[in-house]
């Protein structure tokens, strides 16, 4: 039987509409399975925001290689010496509240570790992904299953079933920020069932195995998660995985708290031991047996004395030294603190004025209820270069922690202030043949104690008065002598601060900043009348990008004749300089600091953009390091500047951060710097 030409024509343009079809429909199914993954999270809105939640962790560390620097690394000093293999166990109820962990109170903890100490709790952050957030782990990693980060992924979706579909995912450029993996969704939801993801992040390389939970608010959780990890650093390389299970149904007593009862804890582990963690666990019960028997033996009595003290020395002393000291205080531990290192060169930074600067902090705080507590904190940092030491102490209790309503007292040094004025007095009045700029006359030290106040009257208006006093002493007191002038100068001033939020907090913020210099009050010798407003705003943008916006100015109206300072609330060096994460914005990287205190007036402005992938990061093998850069743009007028401007770029990746900076004055090449800080273990 033969077909007319025109019948198998059209026979071939059905057979191949059909098959057109059927790959527009496996299009469309795929696409339409990512849409609902992306979309999951809004469709379960409705679920309370808050949960509860018993979890066990199991945590396993083996040393491939290390040598002394290892013990230099915080939390790994425990781990540096002794066995090279460790395991640990805790069973804790952790409050989570908007995909954050607001409390956590460990109620079991047990392991070989020495002293029942914690080594990487760095990892402990990444047991509990947000695989549905804009980022994963802590504002780090940026999610492929959010549809703001779908540009920087690409998919392959594979059905499984008629329920199930496999989604594979991979950057499309190598990056820190960005992981690789699969997933296995319900393709009816859009509920991710399993991930699997890999990556590389602070000199950790990690792989994440997550079994999701199946209902509600708790299937943006997961019901376990396994991590395998690897380290390396110096030479070093740890091997370690950690093994979590949530929603463990022993609810244990709230008295139980950092209790070290292997008994208990063989009672309520939701799985058994593995045989290569059972026999840790039995030759750290031989090592405890053979010690108890070593300090009972009277034989060993001035050996074991020797080696106690050596075992102070190694343990206590060398562990408060090289890595950072924390703790709690208080009958149910209301109090805590956190001591930087005391020697450790981490901690060093560098800027173009200050040269290298040595910093260490102390921070404490002790909570009296939910709404109050009091605080301090110790901000110190040494200059090799100006060979001087910087420090302030701010003491607050906040009285009302959702009014923000508090009092605090600072005391500290600010920079080496100078003052002209008071200079040509002293030169002017002595016109005999003295050199007088042999002498470092321009500069003073400054003492300051501050004392304010603060209360939001509403989520747009806050009030805080206050007041400052100064002291400012010559550094180079001869001269002064000499012309029978006084070396030193006070100022008492009040102080008043306005701040208005159109939007709230997450608008534009607007202050205004009045003080009021008072003759008489004390040792107080000079009389100042001084404004200044400023305004600033931080956006943020999806996929960790971040503009932030700031514009003041600054004047005096009124001042003593014979003496007084220029010194500005807004417009001023910092003399602690931070690393990446302590703001550079809105600071004049390469402006003289003299230029702070030479002026009756100032207008500012200051531009910074944010981005994780940028410039640096689109070059192979360098990229994928890049954590975030910035680019800067910061603009000055003030008296015979007119303008400065500052064009910067700078970066941050695992080991330091780094911002080169150019900049003009009056339209004139003034210079070329740059800023750098470790940043090295700065989230351990």
């Amino acid at each position: 039987m033969k077909f007319p030409k025109d019948r198998i024509t059209i026979l071939i343009v059905l057979f191949a509409s059909m098959l057109c079809g059927q790959a527009d429909a496996q299009v469309m199914s795929d696409s339409l399975v990512l849409q609902r993954v992306m979309s999951y999270v809004q469709r379960i809105t409705d679920e309370p925001k808050q949960i509860n939640t018993n979890v066990y962790v199991r945590n396993y560390f083996r040393t491939d290689k290390r040598n002394f620097t290892l013990m230099a690394i915080p939390s790994m000093y425990a781990i540096s010496k002794g066995s090279r293999e460790y395991v640990g166990e805790t069973y804790s109820n952790i409050l989570i509240e908007d995909n954050t962990i607001k409390s956590a109170n460990v109620q079991v903890e047990t392991g070989t570790i020495p002293h029942h100490r914690s080594a990487m709790p760095i990892m402990l952050k990444y047991l509990l992904p947000n695989i549905y957030g804009a980022t994963m782990i802590d504002n780090q990693i940026l999610s492929p299953f959010n549809r703001h980060n779908m540009r920087l992924y690409k998919y392959k979706v594979t059905n499984l079933t008629d329920n199930r579909a496999e989604i594979v995912f991979r950057p499309k450029r190598y990056n820190t920020q960005l992981v690789s993996g699969s997933a296995i969704a319900d393709r009816k939801s859009g509920r991710i069932i399993r991930i699997k993801l890999k990556g590389e992040y602070d000199m950790i390389t990690f792989n994440i195995d997550a079994t999701m939970g199946k209902f509600g608010i708790r299937s943006l959780f997961p019901k376990t998660c396994d991590i395998e990890s690897k380290f390396h650093f110096m030479g070093n390389v740890l091997t370690v995985s950690h093994h979590s299970v949530y929603d463990n149904p022993v609810t244990l007593p709230d008295s139980i708290k950092n209790s070290h009862d292997i008994a208990l804890m063989n009672d309520i582990r939701p799985i058994p031991l593995t045989e290569e963690i059972e026999t840790l666990y039995e030759k750290k019960r031989v090592k405890d047996v053979l010690e108890k028997q070593r300090k009972d033996s009277l034989a060993m009595d001035s050996i074991s004395k020797k080696k106690r003290w050596d075992k102070v020395l190694w343990d206590v002393l060398g562990d408060h030294v090289i890595n950072r000291i924390r703790g709690n205080f208080g009958t149910e531990g209301q109090g805590s603190f956190r001591i930087s290192p005391i020697l450790n060169p981490l901690y060093l930074s560098y800027s173009k004025r200050k040269g290298i600067t040595y910093k260490m902090k102390i921070r404490g705080n002790y909570n009296f209820s939910l709404n109050s507590e009091l605080s301090l904190n110790i901000n110190a940092g040494y200059s090799f270069k100006q060979k001087q030491l910087y420090f302030n102490i701010p003491l607050k209790y906040t009285f009302n922690k959702k009014r923000h309503g508090y009092v605090e007292i600072e005391v500290g040094n600010g920079n080496r202030i100078s003052n002209s004025s008071i200079v040509e007095q002293v030169k002017n009045e002595k016109t005999d043949s003295i050199d007088w700029n042999k002498m470092n006359l321009d500069y003073f030290k400054d003492f300051y104690l501050k004392f304010n106040a603060n209360y939001d009257l509403s989520e747009k208006w806050s009030l805080q008065p206050g007041f400052i006093f100064h002291k400012r002493v010559a550094v180079d007191t001869k001269g002064f002598e000499i012309a029978e002038k006084p070396t030193k100068y006070y100022s008492f001033a009040p102080t008043m601060q306005i701040q208005f939020r159109p939007q709230g907090w997450n608008g534009p913020i607007f202050t205004t900043d009045y003080e009021r210099g008072i003759k008489g009050v004390g040792k107080a010798d000079m009389e100042y009348e001084r404004f200044e407003f400023d305004a600033s705003w931080r956006k943020h943008y999806h996929s960790l990008r971040t503009l932030s916006l700031r514009a003041g100015c600054g004047f005096y109206t009124s001042k003593s004749h014979d003496s007084y300072f220029l010194d500005y609330t807004n417009f001023r060096e910092q003399n602690i300089p931070g690393g990446w994460n302590d703001d550079w914005t809105g600071e004049f990287q390469l402006l003289n600091s003299n230029w702070y205190n030479a002026s009756e007036y100032y207008v500012r402005a200051n531009a910074t953009y944010e981005s994780p992938l940028m410039l640096l990061s689109r070059i192979p093998y360098v990229g994928r390091l890049m954590e975030m850069e910035r680019i800067y743009a910061n603009a000055l007028i003030v008296e015979h500047l007119c303008p400065y401007i500052e064009y910067g770029y700078g970066f941050t990746n695992r080991f330091f951060s780094m911002g080169l900076f150019v900049a003009t004055s009056n339209r004139n090449f003034e210079g070329f710097g740059c800023r750098f800080g470790f940043e090295l273990f700065r989230d351990w």
